[in-house]
């Protein structure tokens, strides 16, 4: 579920009226085109990037996350040139019909290209700069305009004339460096391509992962990974056990999957496609949750100077190559007896980790639900989870703010291990027997019991005060709230000593993974 939507509706309350303005001030510019000496391929020029613009419009449309600036920028792009051809001299309407189709037709290319490639964050970035360059137009034309009229050379220009010049040109430059700011601003784009796991020890990475790539490998065309990129300082661990066959194996043979080890660290490469045509392809790191509140800007500049006479690699090409499977490949092959240095293992995971993060356009919070039992101890534990999820995102969102061309990231949280919930927490048993269930598996992951579930979850979770700041804080576009479980048949089992309270999965029955879905793409 949707549970804050903030910047969504200011972005909607911004861009609308801001479509009007955009399009009344191209109105009002065209004529000074038209009545000036000014070259003939401007004007196509214009009418080109115009039908460019609606074109990659169109396909910001097909995303939900660029919708409402697809439908303002369409309802933009589409008056503009209709306006010219209205004012222009009837021997150039076809020239401007052509330029308009041309590029509609470049621009589909760049459409097709990114629904293909499931990279909607590009059609933002070409939106961006195509801002750039109309307002750059603009204002160089207003300039222009400003300057040839406080130097007229024409006697008949009357001084009160040439000061109203100069105000309205003046006053149009300031308002289209604003406009163009707000336009930068509300264009959003995420990349889907690349998924961020983002969560402390215990928290259910590794299950959270089998989940993912269970429900993929079953729901999607050709669903399948590439077992993974393990990434190991012990010479005598291989890594085999965190490949994805194995741990379904260790699943299925009831065994407890053990956790990643501060030297270990995977990626994992999540593919199928959506309809049977358009690929959808996923990065995935796992690593040790220790290292969950080590990720900053900080650390990670630290760690690539660390490692970069070692690679002999100067640290702006390991900034552009890291968090990338390719460098884990290229480290692994070529750095092997290096990765015994506890010190540069260390620095190689973090800056995987930091600089996937980094490329990530949706990030994963997880909550791990088993402390969401009731005890004091769990929400204590929450409470320190939360603050460093909180440290990081301020650390993100510093970073991110001074670079206008990147796209924009796309949060969630998902509370891990319900189906424990459901055996060890009163108030979710309760709920889910009221439904008529004896389990989480009798509750429909589609259903609106489903989400009953999780807004009791959730205020549940609103209780934590720490909880409620970090909601607060993740208001980027939209942020999801979800509950999983990897097994939703699980329950209690006997263990070595007798005891029939240990909870784990016995096999892969994603539950509500179909919101973790629709959130990645």
């Amino acid at each position: 579920m949707i549970i804050n939507n903030k910047r969504r509706k200011i972005y909607l309350l911004a861009g609308l009226p801001l479509a009007i303005i955009v399009a009344y001030i191209f109105v009002s510019i065209a004529p000074y085109f038209k009545n000036h000496p000014t070259p003939a391929s401007l004007t196509v020029f214009m009418e080109f990037l115009c039908g460019l613009f609606f074109a990659i419009a169109i396909g910001m449309i097909f995303n939900e996350d660029s919708r409402i600036n697809g439908i303002i920028y369409c309802g933009i792009f589409a008056a503009i040139p209709v306006f010219y051809v209205n004012v222009s001299p009837w021997a150039n309407v076809t020239l401007l019909l052509l330029a308009f189709g041309s590029g509609a037709g470049v621009g589909a290319v760049a459409v097709i290209r990114s629904v293909l490639s499931n990279r909607y964050d590009s059609l933002a970035k070409i939106a961006k700069l195509l801002f750039t360059i109309f307002f750059a137009i603009i204002i160089g034309f207003l300039a222009y305009e400003l300057y040839a009229s406080s130097f007229s050379a024409d006697a008949s220009v009357s001084e009160y004339l040439i000061l109203q010049n100069v105000f309205v040109f003046g006053t149009g430059i300031v308002i289209s460096l604003v406009l163009y700011w707000l336009a930068i601003r509300i264009t959003i784009g995420v990349r889907a391509s690349e998924i961020f796991i983002f969560g402390p020890r215990s928290s259910g990475k590794t299950y959270f992962v089998l989940g993912l790539w269970g429900y993929i490998s079953e729901h999607f065309d050709k669903g399948h990974s590439n077992e993974g990129v393990v990434l190991t300082g012990d010479p005598n661990d291989d890594g085999e056990d965190l490949r994805i066959s194995n741990l379904y194996a260790n699943v299925l043979d009831g065994q407890i999957l053990s956790r990643t080890y501060r030297y270990q660290m995977v990626m994992y490469q999540l593919t199928g496609k959506k309809f049977g045509i358009i690929p959808v392809k996923w990065t995935v790191v796992d690593y040790a949750g220790e290292y969950y509140d080590e990720l900053n800007e900080v650390n990670y500049t630290r760690a690539i100077n660390q490692i970069a006479p070692a690679l002999g690699m100067h640290p702006n090409d390991i900034r552009r190559r890291a968090g990338t499977i390719d460098f884990v490949k290229y480290i692994k092959l070529n750095f092997r007896d290096m990765l015994v240095d506890p010190e540069f293992t260390k620095s190689v995971i973090l800056i995987t980790m930091y600089g996937n993060f980094l490329r990530a356009g949706k990030v994963i919070f997880l909550i791990d639900g088993e402390k969401i039992t009731g005890s004091r101890k769990g929400q204590a534990q929450l409470a320190r989870e939360f603050g460093g999820y909180m440290k990081t995102l301020i650390d993100l969102e510093n970073r991110r703010n001074m670079r206008f061309f990147n796209p924009n990231k796309k949060y969630a949280l998902a509370v891990t291990k319900t189906d424990l919930l459901f055996w060890k927490n009163k108030e979710i048993r309760n709920q889910i027997l009221s439904m008529g269930a004896e389990k989480l598996s009798g509750i429909d992951d589609h259903s609106r019991n489903a989400s009953e579930i999780e807004k009791k979850i959730f205020s549940i979770l609103s209780a934590n005060t720490v909880f409620r700041n970090l909601v607060n804080m993740m208001n980027d576009i939209s942020m999801y709230f979800v509950a999983v479980s990897v097994d939703a048949t699980a329950e209690p089992f006997p263990t070595e000593e007798g005891f029939e309270d240990e909870i784990a999965p016995k096999g892969l029955a994603p539950w509500r993974f179909t919101e973790i879905i629709k959130f990645g793409l």
